[in-house]
């Protein structure tokens, strides 16, 4: 019974992940500076989505996708904190991977710029 629950709540999450992934706010997405900032959050993104698929309970799984979805919205430029609201686990972890997301792209932004006047 605990593994039916655990597919649906995980397929229910995985639908949700790939809703924001074509969030209406995506025509608002700005190229981030390099494909390496791409790679790591898509690499973090994915391990995310592992741990959550190798959860052993529904409220772990959860928490990994809270977090994978602070990533995701880092990415795409958008803060969807309300929808955690109710819950501080979930909210710290969706925080966690927007603050994390946000990090990897200022410092590509960064090592973008320095590359560049390296250049000249």
């Amino acid at each position: 019974m605990e593994d039916f629950i655990m597919t649906t709540a995980l397929r229910s999450l995985q639908k949700k992940v790939e809703a924001a992934t074509s969030h209406q706010c995506r025509s608002l997405i700005t190229t981030t500076p390099t494909l390496k900032v791409n790679d790591y959050l898509t690499a973090r993104i994915e391990w995310c989505h592992r741990q959550a698929t190798e959860a052993l309970t529904t409220l772990e799984a959860i928490e990994w996708y809270a977090e994978q979805n602070g990533l995701i919205d880092a990415l795409i430029e958008r803060d969807c904190s309300h929808d955690y609201q109710d819950t501080s686990t979930l909210r710290e972890r969706y925080t966690r991977g927007l603050q994390d997301g946000k990090v990897l792209i200022q410092v590509a932004k960064a090592h973008s710029s320095a590359h560049n006047l390296q250049q000249y």
